[in-house]
């Protein structure tokens, strides 16, 4: 696999009275994310202090390993079931995804902003 990292940030609405439901369900989502995918990198969510809204930092070693994530049985169950509980607000993208990705993620109707300069380690 190529290494060329890529970089969401999603941002939830949570529907009102849903808080409880969607904490346990991203709690389960990360979970199974950190047990069966290997190449996430990272995967945090932040909820502010009202608990009405989410922000979803999901770090992808590349293209294939999103597009795993994308396609995985335990995403599409559990994504279902976090958008009865909430929506999604904003969708960015940070890196330089494959076009196949790319068009998974017209889908969202994601904002990208392609990688021109710099580094990490």
């Amino acid at each position: 696999m190529e290494h060329d990292p890529i970089q969401f940030r999603v941002e939830f609405i949570i529907k009102e009275g849903k808080i409880e439901d969607y904490k346990k369900l991203v709690q389960e989502m990360s979970r199974v994310v950190n047990a069966n995918e290997l190449d996430t990198i990272g995967y945090q969510f932040y909820l502010d202090s009202t608990e009405t809204k989410c922000v979803v930092c999901e770090t992808y070693s590349n293209s294939e390993a999103a597009l795993t994530h994308n396609i995985s049985i335990e995403s599409k169950t559990m994504l279902s079931k976090i958008f009865s509980v909430a929506r999604i607000h904003k969708f960015e993208v940070y890196g330089n995804p494959s076009k196949k990705l790319q068009k998974v993620l017209a889908n969202f109707n994601a904002q990208t902003y392609n990688l021109i300069a710099g580094f990490s380690r």
